[in-house]
């Protein structure tokens, strides 16, 4: 049972529940913690972590060691819910790392505020798959922006802090992901003090500026080989871990490429025609060129990588 504290108690200014279920959200947690936040509360998913859920993690050990209670649920909205986070006397609520929009009742219940954190330089680029978007983009840098949440809409609100991400050419998603995550704990470290002794700015989105990106399942990762080959790419490296992968098949057999590279010659075979074997893979022609399929994984789980890619996939097979 949860405690059933007075609510008609003065606001403390540091009394924070977090909510989030994955391991950007746990980590700026714990930086939030670190740096003065009485983290007395964690909203989370149900255990066990999905596979289709990019980054999802357990908080049992932080709870225990911030003694913090933890609310499962797969709804923040849960009048339940919101009823058991108001039970708790937040002053501030952080959502950080939630696939859900959170609506009235829970934005009104702490005094100071829900704020959420957004890995774009908002008001560009608000909704889903932020980090497969920008590779797929082409952008030269991202961001991640922390807001506070004022309505229902995704990711507008009042700006509280920004910081940039520059995106390498070769970017992956693996390594876009951790350049994302270090910059969600430094700007909460960075932006915790203020928010927490009530002397943070905060500014308007320019709604004039403002793009969205729309949501991105799994079989939206399917390869056309009819692409130029660098586009190919993009597409595998985007998709790449910690997110499901970009995939096509041989045969009836589903594959994943988690890893691939540009090839060095010219495609003049049908689109998906796997050409021959190499050290490092076995090229396939696109539209446009080829690629060198340098890691894949199997229907039965198992990852062939480098030359023994070319030892699953016999040359002249056909992807697609």
């Amino acid at each position: 049972m949860l405690e059933q504290p007075d609510r008609n108690a003065a606001p403390t200014g540091g009394r924070v529940v977090w909510v989030s279920f994955d391991d950007i959200g746990r980590d700026c947690m714990l930086a939030a913690a670190e740096h003065g936040a009485n983290v007395v509360g964690i909203v989370t998913l149900p255990g066990p972590g999905s596979t289709t859920r990019s980054g999802q993690c357990s908080f049992e050990e932080p709870a225990r060691s911030l003694g913090a209670p933890v609310i499962e649920t797969k709804d923040v909205n849960d009048p339940i819910v919101v009823e058991a986070v108001a039970n708790l006397r937040p002053d501030m609520i952080f959502v950080v790392g939630w696939s859900q929009l959170i609506r009235a009742p829970m934005i009104s219940t702490p005094p100071l505020g829900v704020y959420g954190m957004h890995p774009t330089l908002l008001p560009r680029h608000r909704g889903r798959a932020p980090i497969p978007w920008a590779i797929l983009s082409g952008l030269a840098k991202t961001g991640v922006t922390l807001f506070q949440i004022l309505d229902e809409t995704a990711d507008s609100g009042l700006l509280v802090g920004q910081r940039e991400v520059p995106i390498d050419e070769e970017e992956t998603a693996t390594t876009l992901y951790a350049k994302v995550k270090r910059a969600h704990i430094e700007l909460m470290r960075e932006s915790i003090p203020a928010l927490l002794a009530g002397t943070a700015t905060r500014t308007e989105q320019d709604e004039r500026r403002a793009s969205w990106w729309p949501k991105r399942m799994p079989r939206d990762g399917i390869i056309d080989w009819n692409m130029r080959s660098r586009y190919v790419h993009d597409w595998i490296r985007a998709q790449t871990h910690p997110y499901p992968g970009a995939f096509t098949y041989l045969g009836d057999q589903r594959l994943v490429v988690w890893r691939a590279r540009t090839g060095d010659t010219a495609g003049s075979q049908e689109p998906g025609r796997v050409l021959r074997h190499r050290a490092d893979g076995v090229l396939v022609a696109c539209g446009d060129g080829t690629l060198a399929l340098q890691e894949v994984e199997f229907e039965d789980g198992s990852i062939a990588v480098g030359a023994s890619v070319g030892q699953r996939i016999e040359e002249g097979a056909m992807l697609g």
